[in-house]
Order: C-alpha cells, then structure tokens, then sequence
C-alpha cells in the first residue's frame, strides 16, 4: 500500500483521504482540496480548548454591552450632525434625509472579539458635515457625556482618529464623509461596498472608509468563515504573545494578520483550523517576500472611470511601493499596502518567529507539546541583557494619553535609526509598561524597551565602542516636535537611558509586584487621609 503525507504531517493511506469538489478563492487555485482527517477534528477541539482558557470569546452579556455602546453612539452622531443640519439652514425634510450611519471593522467585523477588545467603529456622514467639525465639536460632546471616561482626538494621525471609552468599552472613532448623499430607499451600509461611492471623496476619508470595506470582502473572499474566524483567533492570540502585534511600529496590525490567514484558508479550502495553523507558519516562513499576499487581483484605477486620480498598491510605477520588505495588500479598491511600516528588524523577527511557530505546531501534532507552547509569550526581559528604555510621563492622565501615543507612533524612527549603526542588533517590544507610580512626581507614566545585541554578524569585535547617542539624540528632536508641547509644558517628560538587565525596574521585571506595590501605597494615602479626617474632627 503507497504512503503519503498528510496535511497534519503524519503518514496515512493515500486510499484514505478525501477531496472536497474544485473551488477557486483568491488569485490562484487551491494548494490542495484535501479534507481533514478524523484526528484533525480532535487536535482542532483541543486547539479551541486551549485558546478559550486564555483568550476567551466575548460573553453573551458583555456583547450586549457592546451592541448598547454602539447603539448609544450612534444616537449621539445623529443628535449633533441633526443640530448641525439644522443651524446651516436645512429643512426638518432635508435632515432626515441626511443619512448617517455607525457601522463597524476590524475584528469586531469579523466576527474575532474577546473582553476587552476595542472595537473599531466608523462614523459615515453626509457631504455637509465637515471633518474639523467632527473632531472638535462632536469631540467636545464625547468628552463630556456621563459615560465616557476617556476621549482623546487625533486628528493629525495618517488615519484620523477618535480613541474614548464608553462604559468601559474602548472604542476608536473613524469618520468618513460621503462625497454624495444618500437617497431614503438606500442602504448606506451597502452603498458604500461600491466602488462608485470612493469618487470625489477625501483622501483620508477614502483610507477610513476601505477598514469596513476590507473587513466586508474579507469575509466574502473566505471559504469558510467560521473556519478563518477559529483560526485567526489563535494567531491574533500568538502573536500578542510573542509581541510582533504593532502595525505602529513596523510589525503586524489587526488587518495584516487577518489577510494572511484569509489567504491561508482560500488555498486549503477544506483544512481544519489546526491544519491552517500549521501551514500558515509553514508556508510564510519560505514565502518569496519581494512577492506580495493578495485574497484578489488589483483593480487598476486606469479601468474605473471617474478614478483615475487614486493611487493603488503598484511597485512597477511607485518608486516608494518598491521599497516595501514585507508587501501584504488589502483587496478593497484602492488596493493599498498594509504592511508599509516593516522595518528589516521587524522582518527578521517576524520570520524567526514564523519558524519557531511551525516547529512547535509539528511538536503539538507530534504529541510532544501541548497548544499553549506555541503562545507561550516571548521572554523578553531574560532573553536579552541590555536595552535602551523610554519612560513616558506625564502629570495627568489626558496629558500622558496624548504624549504616550505621540512617542509610540514615533518609535519606529529610532528602531530605523538604530538599524543603521555598525555592529548591532535590535529588537523593540511593542508593549506598554505601566509604570505603577514608581515616580512620585510623575503620577502617569509607562516604560517601553528597545533590546539592543552587539552582534558579531553585524560587525562588533570584542573591545570597540558603540555610540548609540546620536541615534538617541536625533529620536528625542522627533519628540520635541509634538504639536501640543507648548500647551503641555512642564506637564509632561520623556526620559531615554540604556539599562543593563539587571537595572531593569520592577514594573517591567515583575509587574505583579508593581502593582501591588502600588495598591499599597494607595491604601496607605487613603488611610492617612481618614485619619486626618477623623483627628481634624
């Protein structure tokens, strides 16, 4: 009896193995048609097992929750751009005839969503409402509703945003606006699936509109939803883990990750999530990156009347889309490079990390690890011995929400910079360390890590001198360009130091114990204020 291998890895009769019917998703036909074996069934249950110990879905009543946020947000958006309507001299008719509409992207979208999540959300609004408007006047009323306990606007961001929080919901706030109004019998949420609807529009809001139309097509370029849904729930999961989740700075974001194991699923239409998870990191490990991952073809905008002035996704004719290391393109129109922030240190982590994933799945199927070690969260801290830290701080909490965003949106200047100097190696970590209050002066604060390896490879020899200074120094001009540094003054603080390993702080070392440490001190505020209280008396 002849042999093969099976998607899993493991021997099997070829006899045995069934092929769903021919089916074509994406660019090219199917890798294979073949189904899953019974055992995939098992390994994919204890897959999902695992993942809801550790990342559990979102309960029945914290979606309720969420649906009544969304609800409540989109009564606000239609109260003010109502009264907007009305004080430019609009009729009662022409208001209600003023569509807009709250609809949602990202992984809310897609169907991936566990406590605690954002959920990334997208104001459509008619042609007569202004942008300036929406993040200054419907920014102010966010502000200052009873359940919003966090706004912070950011207006100059490539894609504008609104970053608050409902109800203990985190929401981030895109705005889109129509370039033509949307008559009464049609359904803005299909409108804007079109093409046709992109003419005339902004350009920012064309980059807003296409997060809910990517997530849309995604979910129509999949062959099985529920499929993708379980297994790119295990990958957003690892990929937080082993801290390579960061669009901002030069890894891969929510919509990347998405898109790469979209294209897994259309090229093993049948596989199990546990047979996806093995060849995602299989094939992206050995993928060709001067290649790009597309679910479609490019629609060239040269064949789309009225569309002639949108810029695609297109190496041959954009010098600056030939500099891209790690091309992964979204497949709504204009096609557009979700990956254009990787750096050549965040693409040899990402492939280092795409092996270690394969090899530990070929373990998990071999019966010598369980699901968890591929997770397992990366040992940052014991991995390496030196690191610069950035600590960012601030008086108030609204200061250090604003500052923190500016340096991390930044930080990718000095991963660039750093990448530069003779002889080193860097790894930066894209999490954000509460500081606990470690510095009584600076009651707002966090740390962030770049590691730094004085390699061989790179050209270090034992006894020469590195100076990272001038990196450092050209990264801390960057910072002092905020826009908002006049209006903060004295308020806020950016401290950048190399530390040894074992000069790390506690918040980073042992966050638990930071913690506590916090409450502590907390408590004992608290108790020396009731004291006082009941002495004063």
């Amino acid at each position: 009896m002849s042999l093969q291998v099976s998607p899993a890895g493991s021997p099997t009769a070829a006899s045995a193995a069934k092929s769903g019917p021919p089916v074509r998703f994406g660019v090219s036909d199917p890798i294979t048609l073949q189904e899953p074996e019974p055992h995939d069934a098992s390994l994919s249950d204890l897959m999902r097992q695992d993942l809801e110990t550790v990342f559990p879905t979102e309960t029945d009543e914290g979606m309720l929750l969420r649906q009544g946020v969304l609800h409540e947000l989109e009564v606000m958006f239609h109260d003010w751009m109502s009264k907007l309507c009305l004080e430019a001299g609009l009729s009662d008719e022409e208001v209600k005839r003023s569509t807009v509409k709250i609809t949602t992207l990202g992984s809310y979208r897609l169907g991936v969503v566990h406590p605690g999540s954002d959920i990334d959300t997208l104001c459509i609004a008619p042609p007569n409402v202004k942008r300036e408007d929406f993040f200054s006047a419907f920014a102010e009323i966010l502000e200052k509703h009873e359940d919003v306990t966090e706004c912070v606007p950011i207006p100059d961001a490539y894609t504008p945003i609104v970053k608050l929080k409902i109800r203990g919901v985190c929401i981030d706030l895109l705005f889109a606006r129509l370039a033509r109004s949307i008559s009464e019998t049609e359904s803005a949420q299909e409108v804007v699936k079109e093409d046709e609807v992109l003419r005339n529009m902004d350009e920012k809001s064309v980059r807003c509109m296409n997060g809910f139309r990517v997530a849309d097509q995604i979910l129509t370029l999949v062959p099985n939803q529920e499929t993708f849904r379980r297994t790119l729930r295990f990958i957003k999961y690892w990929a937080r883990q082993r801290g390579i989740y960061s669009n901002i700075l030069g890894f891969f974001g929510g919509i990347t990750w998405s898109l790469l194991v979209a294209r897994i699923c259309q090229l093993y239409p049948y596989y199990a999530p546990n047979q996806l998870v093995n060849r995602f990191f299989r094939l992206y490990h050995q993928w060709n990156w001067t290649k790009p991952v597309m679910l479609c073809e490019i629609v060239d905008p040269a064949n789309v009347p009225g569309m002639t002035n949108f810029k695609v996704w297109d190496p041959k004719k954009n010098p600056a889309d030939r500099q891209h290391i790690m091309p992964v393109i979204t497949p709504a129109f204009p096609s557009m490079n979700s990956t254009y922030n990787v750096t050549e240190t965040t693409k040899r982590i990402l492939l280092e990390e795409f092996r270690r994933g394969y090899e530990k799945v070929v373990e998990v199927e071999a019966q010598k690890a369980s699901w968890g070690a591929i997770h397992a969260a990366f040992p940052f801290f014991t991995h390496y011995r030196h690191f610069l830290m950035l600590e960012i701080l601030a008086k108030t909490e609204d200061v250090y929400n604003k500052f923190s965003g500016w340096v991390e949106s930044k930080l990718r200047i000095l991963v660039m910079q750093l990448e530069a100097v003779p002889g080193v190696l860097i790894h930066p970590n894209p999490l954000q360390y509460d500081s606990y209050g470690s510095d009584s002066e600076w009651p707002f604060g966090c740390g962030m890590f770049v590691a730094v390896v004085f390699s061989g490879e790179k050209g270090a020899f034992s006894g020469q001198h590195i100076d990272l200074r001038p990196s450092m120094t050209q990264f801390m001009n960057v910072i002092l360009q905020w826009t908002d540094r006049d209006a903060y003054l004295g308020r806020f603080k950016l401290r950048l130091r190399r530390v040894a390993q074992s000069d790390l702080p506690e918040y980073a070392r042992t966050p638990e114990a930071a913690r506590k440490r916090k409450r502590d001190r907390d408590n004992e505020e608290s108790s020396k204020k009731t004291r006082t209280t009941v002495n004063g008396k």
